[in-house]
């Protein structure tokens, strides 16, 4: 008879194995191609010695096939509990040595079940993608169709935790078919720019059996195309070591789930820090070009910024930082990238990147300096009418603390991407060189004289340009704008002014959700 002692041994014995995934061959396979397996990922994530794995015992669905009759430990995924600086996670990971980490039932359900762990507990997930696509052994094997957990389940879970508990969806390897959708459905979604990190719904040997025409899998699915182009992809890394810590970082300005405050850090930068070389960043008379990055980091807390979708419209930056120790949202003109200028790409960055902060509760920042929307033919054919709708949608909607501060220019309908008080602005600021205008300057001139500018009186004109557009004086007296401050106590009074709305309460109609104009 076979004794506890002897069980327990043998299944140590076991569990040891199956924590090798595929086993060392596969390991020093996937070593051999500069890749991490997916528990060194895991590792790299959470606080060292805090993953608890569950399911380690799950095998594949018996499908009448030959994979059937090895062992798949957990059906090529990893799942389980960690910490990261102290703080609870579900994860789960695809296991590449195994069955190249395809997608199968058993596979659905664990990745389910972790999404489903993390709004119950009310805490984050994070996914590491890493597979083939659908197994196709399991998509014909007796399975198929079955209703048991299958590829749509994934969607549903990642779509009722959306806005309950932050996501964060890390493609360190392949990518293809239905593990191509749910980097989507994250909050947040970071890629390593590998030759072995591809993202795409088809494979090129499928696109070509369909459309007859040959393509690579960089042309369809590298990571770069996914930052630069499409604009898909929030952060980029050089590295998996470095998507994996970039990952903790930005958990760091979350919170856990949208009942609660993002955590508070003391970074040791004094609240009241001046900086008497902000005002020599922007010219009065708006000639000067600079990067609003340098805004950001002479501002913010120890000048540290996690930016966001970096490489996508580049006109428009969004990201997070900490001022006194509170998470921030910034969202931010760049004139240093296309002037500035608003167009359906920086439109569409920045109303995802507000609806992200205010679903969990994370005060938002807005520093202006644009000269509107652009006019262009091929704009108005990407629909740029609906993407600023899509921007003033979302700044509306927030609920969460708002501040707007004018550096520079704030042309024509410029405000109703970046916010007034009429939108729930809860303060609007401006520095002396701001310029906020709600009509141009010319066509105003013309309208008001009857006349060409030519034709004017120059005393009139100057005369016109002081009552009307002596910025920021004229929207100030207008109530457009609460208070014109010294550049240099710019931080000082964005860390008051939240410090005084923090608990800002906003009662909006009952209603199941609004209607975005995507």
């Amino acid at each position: 008879m076979t004794s506890a002692r002897q069980k327990t041994e043998e299944l140590e014995k076991l569990r040891k194995q199956y924590e090798l995934g595929g086993g060392q061959k596969a390991i020093d396979k996937l070593h051999a191609k500069g890749k991490l397996t997916a528990r060194e990922r895991i590792e790299l994530l959470v606080d060292p010695g805090s993953f608890r794995e569950f399911n380690l015992w799950a095998q594949p669905t018996r499908t009448g096939f030959d994979v059937d009759l090895r062992d798949n430990p957990g059906d090529a995924m990893v799942t389980g509990y960690g910490q990261v600086d102290g703080r609870p996670v579900c994860v789960y990971a695809h296991d590449f040595g195994i069955l190249g980490g395809t997608q199968a039932s058993v596979q659905y359900w664990k990745a389910c079940k972790v999404m489903d762990t993390a709004v119950r507990l009310g805490i984050p997930y994070i996914g590491m993608v890493d597979s083939g696509g659908v197994r196709i052994q399991d998509a014909f094997g007796i399975n198929a169709g079955s209703g048991v957990s299958r590829n749509a389940d994934l969607w549903y879970s990642s779509s009722v935790s959306s806005g309950v508990v932050p996501s964060i969806s890390l493609a360190l390897g392949a990518s293809y078919a239905g593990t191509a959708y749910s980097p989507f459905l994250a909050d947040a979604f970071f890629m390593v720019d590998k030759p072995y990190c591809h993202m795409s719904l088809a494979s090129p040997e499928l696109l070509k059996s369909v459309t007859f025409q040959e393509v690579t899998r960089d042309e369809i699915g590298a990571a770069r195309l996914h930052a630069e182009v499409t604009g898909s992809c929030d952060y980029l890394g050089e590295s998996e070591e470095a998507v994996l810590l970039r990952a903790r970082e930005l958990l760091g300005y979350l919170p856990s789930n949208c009942r609660e405050q993002p955590p508070m850090l003391d970074t040791a930068d004094d609240p009241h820090r001046v900086d008497e070389g902000l005002i020599d960043l922007v010219s009065g008379d708006g000639d000067k070009t600079y990067d609003m990055h340098e805004v950001i980091t002479r501002i913010v807390d120890g000048g540290k910024f996690l930016e966001l979708k970096s490489e996508y419209a580049g006109n428009m930056i969004v990201g997070f930082a900490r001022l006194d120790g509170r998470s921030t949202g910034i969202v931010a003109n760049n004139p240093a990238v296309l002037d500035g200028v608003l167009d359906y790409r920086a439109c569409e960055k920045e109303a995802r990147f507000i609806r992200y902060c205010d679903a969990f509760n994370i005060p938002l920042v807005f520093l202006v300096d644009t000269p509107g929307f652009v006019s262009e033919q091929g704009q108005v054919y990407e629909s740029l009418e609906r993407h600023a709708a899509m921007a003033s949608y979302a700044l509306c909607e927030a609920t969460v603390p708002k501040l707007v501060l004018h550096i520079g220019r704030c042309f024509n309908n410029g405000q109703m991407a970046m916010g007034t008080r009429l939108m729930g602005v809860d303060a609007v600021m401006a520095w002396p060189t701001a310029d906020i205008r709600v009509a141009d300057f010319d066509e105003s001139l013309e309208a008001v004289f009857g006349k060409g500018k030519e034709d004017i009186d120059p005393v009139d004109i100057k005369q016109f340009s002081k009552s009307y557009f002596d910025s920021p004086k004229c929207p100030a007296a207008l109530l457009m704008v609460d208070d014109i401050i010294n550049p240099k106590d710019t931080r000082s009074v964005l860390i008051d002014t939240l410090g005084i709305v923090k608990n800002k309460a906003v009662t909006r109609p009952d209603k199941k959700h609004g209607n975005l104009p995507f």
